[in-house]
């Protein structure tokens, strides 16, 4: 691939997308010995969470920088809560209880997550939007928010459409950063 090709697929240079995808095989590798492991079996995980407002477009699966910025010319709002208090809110599309860790969502991803945030990678948060009766969803975090559960964080963060925060503020006690 040159680097032209590269960069209509959104990467900088061949370069660029070569080491991509020789880190995303490397991952792929390492997540397969995690599937179906409770939390107990997996490496310490710590979330290194990215706030930088260049990395916000990562929330989102296969979003380039360029359709971020079109979409979201101020970028998003960034939060915080303790996790268990966000769970009370999340609708249950959204959330994980109980055993419904490996059965709901992506197996793979999954386990890359894991691998991912066990080598401390920089990680950006997910992003909610409300929905009726006081409940927000994901608009792109489910499988963070899965690792963050299992592991039973204490403190979460969360970036909001800037529209949205003062109808989350109704009934939410969200710290805005």
């Amino acid at each position: 691939m040159d680097d032209e090709l590269a960069q209509v697929f959104g990467y900088e240079s061949a370069d660029d997308y070569n080491r991509t995808m020789a880190e995303r095989k490397e991952l792929n590798e390492k997540s397969e010995k995690y599937y179906n492991k409770q939390p107990e079996d997996w490496p310490q995980i710590e979330f290194n969470w990215d706030y930088h407002p260049e990395s916000q477009r990562y929330c989102f699966d296969g979003v380039s920088k360029s359709e971020f910025d079109e979409e979201y010319p101020n970028g998003l709002v960034l939060g915080h809560m303790p996790l268990k208090e966000f769970d009370k809110y999340l609708c249950h599309f959204s959330r994980r209880d109980g055993d419904e860790l490996w059965k709901l969502g992506c197996q793979s991803k999954l386990a890359k997550m894991i691998v991912y945030l066990s080598e401390g990678k920089p990680i950006t948060p997910p992003v909610i939007k409300p929905v009726e009766n006081n409940e927000v969803i994901f608009q792109g975090g489910h499988h963070r928010y899965a690792v963050a559960k299992a592991i039973d964080l204490q403190n979460f963060s969360i970036y909001a459409y800037a529209e949205n925060v003062a109808e989350l503020n109704k009934f939410m006690n969200i710290r805005w950063a």
